[in-house]
This record gives structure tokens, sequence and C-alpha cells, in this order.
């Protein structure tokens, strides 16, 4: 199995717990380098202002999730939301090994598995304990979990160089 390919289907995942952690992470690894979207549509994942944002973006939804007023993720603004993630984050990876298409279906299957296992992963927690909010970190965890796994292996989404 090809790994951006993989990471791309992982990154949708997580992004079906949290919407912003996977355009965050793959904005990041950009930056850092480990993913090369240079001469590609998704290039603009490199700005500084972006990377910037999207990890904010990220970061107040860790938290606005765990307000009661929050919507559902299978409502279909969220769902949407997510699987636009998904995709964004898949292609920019797939575009890596020149696979930007299958990369952002991935994106986009993972983002919908993500999504209804996530939901029903979390609603399993929160009933054994009998409260959301523990169920909640919990799939914080897991999310970020998962997004640190994909990172670490971004690097070898990087085509070889023409020198190489």
């Amino acid at each position: 199995m090809r790994v951006p390919l993989t990471c791309a289907f992982l990154l949708g995942v997580a992004g079906g717990a949290r919407t912003m952690l996977p355009a965050a992470a793959v904005s990041r690894a950009v930056r850092a380098g480990s993913v090369h979207t240079e001469g590609t549509p998704w290039a603009f994942l490199e700005g500084r202002n972006l990377n910037r944002l999207l990890v904010g973006l990220a970061l107040v939804e860790i938290v606005a999730d765990k307000l009661p007023m929050t919507p559902s993720r299978k409502q279909s603004a969220a769902f949407t939301a997510r699987v636009i993630s998904g995709a964004l984050a898949g292609a920019a990876v797939g575009a890596a090994s020149r696979r930007a298409a299958l990369g952002m279906l991935l994106g986009m299957a993972g983002a919908i598995v993500g999504t209804e296992g996530g939901a029903a992963f979390r609603s399993w927690l929160a009933s054994l304990f009998d409260r959301d909010l523990p169920a909640a970190v919990i799939e914080d965890l897991v999310a970020l979990a998962l997004i640190g796994y994909v990172t670490s292996k971004l690097k070898d989404c990087a085509l070889p160089t023409e020198a190489a």
C-alpha cells in the first residue's frame, strides 16, 4: 500500500473527529518540507499566516466541541465541512505522489468513515461514562494521536528529487 494514499485516508478519518485537524496538519507538514506541493494547486498551504489560522481554528474547534450548543457532526453543514477538509488534506498529500485525485477521494472516504464511526464511538463512550465530556476528551486524544501518527509518516509522502 502506498504511504501517501494511506496518509490521505487516515487524515480524512481524523477530520471526521475534528474538522480542522487534517488541514492544519498538512499545512504544517508543507511548511516543514515533509510534503512537497510546489507546482501544484495545493502550494498555497505553505503560507505562514494560513498555517497559523488553521492551527488556531483547530484549537478553537477542540474547545467548541465540548459546548452543549455545538451541533452534531452529522448535520449536513458539519458533515460537508468534514468531507471538504478530508478532501483538501488528501489531495495535498496525494499530490506529493502525483495522485491528487485519488488522494482527494481517499480523504473524503476517510472523512465519511471518521464522521460516522467517530459519532458512534463517542456515543458508546458517553454511555459508559453517563456523560459526554469524558467521551469528547477521549475522542480528542484519539484524533490527535492519529494526526501525530500520520504526521510522522508524511515525510515518506515526499517525491524523490530529480537529483536522487
